[in-house]
């Protein structure tokens, strides 16, 4: 994850609150999922499991501390928040957020994700559910997280991007934790006869200008990922692109951050859009994030896209 890095100007890790805060919750039910839950058929690396156990420590710490506590323990000083509508750094912004209240449960749990190859840069995602006795009767509202883990110099890993999308329902996931399957992951060294992550984040942008399912088309993992607010996750190439087909192109769409690992087959990129009004539907714009997996031709494919309108 430390072997590139393209932004308009340095900004500290990418990182949203929406997880937290504004009907995005997290945490974990201490005790509810173990390892033992992971199918027998899928063994883990040693770095993805721990990247998991860092994961519901996290959640099972909010249950105990509160979520903002917990944020603020978990996640990298560098970490970028998407919240006020610009980048900063994320712990800044949970600092300005009030403090929640005290009967408030973030309930979440580590389901879907990778790790790369070298170790030091992974991602996870997985349904949560935002409680508060108070309010709509006690009933959760829905959401999904998704968070950047890095690995720090102390070998610890902690959260450097999040994004918290809202749902009509709780999300279906498998049971136990599975990892991403990727066919053909890249094995080699950088060279210069394929496209930085930067550049393919950059080319991608370009080509939501003239259409969102021309652009994803040829660019989407075929288990990808698309997280879209009120909207249930998309899974698969097929699906993304048929409901990719009935959206609008973007007006503009700027990457503004990528950073890819040391091994060079994963990597994550940020940035803003703006998608215009169309009907009823107002404009939109916000921040995007990507996680990208390279292929062992040397192509970047996305694996996970995720928006966080403003």
């Amino acid at each position: 994850m430390l072997s590139e890095r393209n932004s308009a100007r340095p900004f500290p890790r990418p990182l949203s609150i929406q997880h937290c805060a504004l009907c995005i919750a997290v945490a974990l039910v201490a005790g509810t999922l173990s390892f033992a839950q992971t199918p027998s058929n899928t063994e883990l690396p040693p770095s993805l499991t721990r990247m998991i156990e860092a994961e519901r420590a996290f959640a099972a710490r909010a249950l105990t501390v509160g979520w903002k506590e917990a944020f603020l323990e978990y996640f990298a000083d560098d970490a970028v928040g998407f919240d006020e509508g610009a980048a900063d750094f994320a712990k800044a912004q949970f600092r300005r957020s009030p403090d929640p209240p005290k009967e408030l449960q973030l309930i979440w749990e580590p389901r879907y994700g990778d790790i790369a190859g070298s170790a030091e840069l992974g991602y996870l995602t997985g349904p949560v559910r935002n409680i508060l006795p108070s309010r709509d009767k006690g009933q959760p509202r829905h959401s999904t997280y998704f968070s950047i883990w890095k690995q720090q110099r102390n070998g610890a890993y902690q959260v450097v991007l999040d994004v918290g999308t809202p749902t009509p329902m709780a999300v279906p996931f498998a049971p136990g934790f599975t990892r991403a399957p990727q066919g053909s992951r890249f094995a080699g060294e950088y060279d210069d006869r394929t496209p930085p992550l930067g550049s393919a984040d950059s080319v991608m942008n370009a080509a939501l200008r003239t259409s969102q399912a021309t652009a994803y088309r040829e660019r989407l993992a075929p288990t990808a990922r698309l997280h879209r607010r009120n909207v249930m996750p998309l899974v698969g190439d097929r699906a993304i692109l048929a409901w990719l087909a009935n959206q609008p192109r973007y007006t503009a769409a700027d990457s503004r951050y990528a950073e890819a690992a040391r091994s060079g087959d994963l990597g994550y990129t940020w940035g803003t859009y703006i998608i215009p009004g169309r009907g009823r539907a107002p404009r939109e714009e916000g921040f995007y994030a990507r996680v990208w997996v390279r292929e062992r031709n040397g192509q970047w494919k996305i694996a996970a896209d995720i928006t966080q309108p403003q």
